[in-house]
């Protein structure tokens, strides 16, 4: 579940007003000592929105009919007060929700470190492990791992990949090392490249996909689409490269030059080449929010034919926050995708390059 409005960590002043506000709110007698608090400030655009439209907006991968069920026994005032799901919000309204600890899904926890220094680490996360908190997991994630392995130490992600996508993150050391990385990602200097498993034999050997996009609506509250500038959506462009053509499918490498949420997964679908697994723009919103309900059956996890999206982020190249010098990590590609790629490669056709699990 993520906090907002969670300031950036280098404004030591934003952080410190943020540390105030949840400090000062009162937890009611009803709410277990251990549930979890989130903290959530209304945008000028939100005033009048019911406050479970709001909670729909504002948590991610969150239904109206879930943030209703939410909102009815766990939101509160930061005085204590209870608010039913009708509220209306106000700009700057301020709204805290509280989630009691239960026990966590299964998750492997097994990250493997493929770089260390004093300043960075280079890690690869699996498939279905989140980064950060979330509705469903708080001790199961990155961070809470990295905090178990380097205890008492600076371990600060530079950036994000989704819960289902697998591969590298780079995570700072120090704070100087999370303040020059953040600064480099925000301005596009470091160079990720990503592995993508599609539906189809794509045609091209290379393309590049230019189109703009913007968050589509609807319930799904954070599904994309490709939508012109003028109409409102941000540029966009992804460059595309064919690995090797299996059979009826392919792996594609893929660098977005520029950072939308879900680019990639948007661009591939948009050139006709959905990514395998990915439930939201392979399969749409029926299927998306049906797996957010629960396990996956055997009907469905058939259709899926892998159970996440397949995507791996493979490699990024950046200079080094300290020296300077040009530095490439990579990560291997995981089990999943290198086994659907062995089942489905042709005969004539040798074993792709780097594709160890």
């Amino acid at each position: 579940m993520p906090r907002h409005p969670r300031p950036p960590p280098d404004d030591d002043q934003a952080e410190t007003e943020y540390a105030r506000l949840r400090a000062s709110v009162r937890r009611p007698d009803a709410v277990p000592s251990d549930a979890l608090m989130s903290l959530f400030e209304a945008h000028p655009h939100h005033g009048g929105m019911r406050l479970d439209r709001f909670l729909a907006e504002v948590m991610s991968r969150l239904t109206r009919t879930r943030a209703h069920l939410i909102v009815t026994d766990w939101a509160f005032t930061p005085e204590g007060r209870p608010l039913r799901p009708s509220h209306r919000i106000r700009p700057g309204e301020r709204v805290v929700v509280y989630r009691p600890l239960w026990e966590e899904p299964e998750i492997e926890r097994d990250i493997v470190v493929v770089y260390e220094d004093a300043a960075l680490l280079g890690v690869n996360k699996p498939p279905g492990l989140p980064v950060h908190p979330t509705a469903r997991v708080y001790r199961n994630t990155l961070t809470t791992l990295l905090g178990e392995r380097y205890p008492n130490e600076h371990a600060a992600l530079c950036h994000r990949i989704d819960k289902e996508t697998s591969g590298l993150i780079i995570v700072a050391r120090t704070l100087d090392a999370e303040r020059t990385m953040k600064v480099a990602f925000a301005a596009r200097a470091v160079k990720k490249t990503y592995l993508a498993l599609v539906y189809g034999e794509v045609r091209d050997d290379a393309f590049e996909v230019d189109a703009a996009m913007a968050l589509e609506g609807g319930e799904v509250g954070v599904k994309m689409c490709v939508r012109s500038e003028a109409q409102g959506g941000q540029a966009a462009r992804t460059t595309v490269r064919v690995v090797e053509r299996l059979d009826g499918f392919t792996l594609v490498s893929a660098h977005p030059e520029t950072g939308r949420q879900h680019q990639i997964r948007v661009h591939l679908a948009h050139a006709g080449h959905p990514l395998v697994g990915d439930k939201l723009y392979a399969h749409g919103d029926a299927v998306f929010l049906r797996c957010l309900e629960g396990p996956l059956d055997d009907e469905l996890r058939a259709r899926l034919l892998l159970e996440r999206q397949a995507l791996h982020a493979h490699a990024a190249s950046f200079a080094h926050p300290v020296t300077g010098e040009s530095v490439t990590l990579t990560a291997p590609m995981p089990s999943d995708m290198a086994e659907f790629c062995a089942q489905r490669r042709r005969p004539s056709t040798g074993p792709m390059p780097g594709g160890s699990a």
